[in-house]
């Protein structure tokens, strides 16, 4: 097994496994090559995950990174592409619940416009190259060592400032990252995957008022007691953007929002999305359970004091 890593990254996590790091990015082409080398499967993972840069900034790492890392594919002995992309490709959706034929639109930021490109990057390849590619569409990814979601809930819930709009009705769509893995690896070995794009999530009802309580519950802390109606939440998003990238441009401010249009269609919209597909077509089943998932969650965020 082999790890693209960037010179930055941090690989902790990985340094007691018998795993070769391979230093690299997806800007620069070569460094893919050398990493796809002799490699049988690609599991494309990386992104630039983000609400409010710039489209040039994010299409540069989602599309072009994309395209650069599929040159690298087919231009080696890659035998199978393995795409993770989001369910954010849907766009802002009805009420209803949503599977792989649906084509997304009226999208809230530029990120999700680029995953979708990046998708028909993948989908260009595996026509024009004979690639074998699988696409897996993630719904919201929980667990451990999640820092930037479940770290950031955790933090604004022991900070009595966690948000939470339409009184958290909405359902929170959730896949514990153990089921999500077990979906790639289906998709990195059956005959049937080739050619097909997977919505992956556990299929639970489990809303975000009770996911957040039960966070809270188990760290000891009190329940989110903030709320905003949808529209409101929407608004005030809108303003922060536009306000944050006029002092970006003029200050040179780093930092993100504190609320996003991405972050409030995501809370405040049901995440229905049917995982028929993937449990027809390949036999996924998630074998963690809610109540498992959820354990093994805050045991991590208890140990890390987040």
């Amino acid at each position: 097994m082999r790890c693209l890593a960037r010179p930055t990254s941090d690989t902790s996590q990985i340094d007691g496994l018998d795993v070769e790091i391979v230093e690299g990015d997806l800007q620069d082409p070569d460094s893919l090559v050398r990493a796809a080398a002799g490699c049988r499967v690609v599991f494309h993972c990386a992104a630039m995950v983000s609400d409010w840069a710039t489209v040039a900034e994010i299409s540069r790492v989602n599309v072009r990174g994309t395209q650069n890392l599929l040159d690298a594919a087919a231009g080696g002995s890659v035998e199978r592409f393995v795409h993770f992309s989001t369910t954010d490709v849907y766009g802002h959706r009805g009420r209803d619940e949503i599977d792989e034929t649906y084509v997304g639109r009226h999208f809230s930021n530029w990120y999700a416009q680029t995953k979708l490109n990046a998708e028909r990057e993948v989908r260009g390849a595996e026509a024009a190259r004979g690639l074998a590619a699988v696409i897996l569409r993630p719904a919201t990814v929980y667990g451990p060592r999640s820092r930037e979601v479940i770290g950031d809930i955790a933090r604004a819930i022991r900070g009595g400032n966690m948000l939470l709009i339409d009184s958290g009705r909405p359902v929170a769509g959730l896949v514990y990252v153990d089921n999500l893995i077990d979906a790639a690896v289906l998709a990195a070995g059956h005959d049937a995957a080739p050619g097909q794009a997977f919505n992956i999530t556990d299929g639970l009802d489990v809303t975000w008022r009770q996911f957040t309580d039960d966070l809270a519950r188990g760290l000891g802390c009190q329940g989110p007691r903030w709320s905003l109606p949808f529209r409101a939440a929407n608004g005030i998003a809108f303003t922060l953007e536009q306000g944050y990238r006029l002092l970006r441009r003029t200050a040179g401010l780093r930092t993100r929002p504190l609320l996003s249009r991405q972050a409030v269609h995501v809370l405040g919209a049901d995440q229905l999305f049917s995982n028929r597909k993937i449990r027809t077509v390949l036999g996924w089943v998630p074998r963690t359970s809610y109540a498992g998932g959820l354990d093994a969650t805050l045991a991590w965020l208890r140990s890390e004091g987040v």
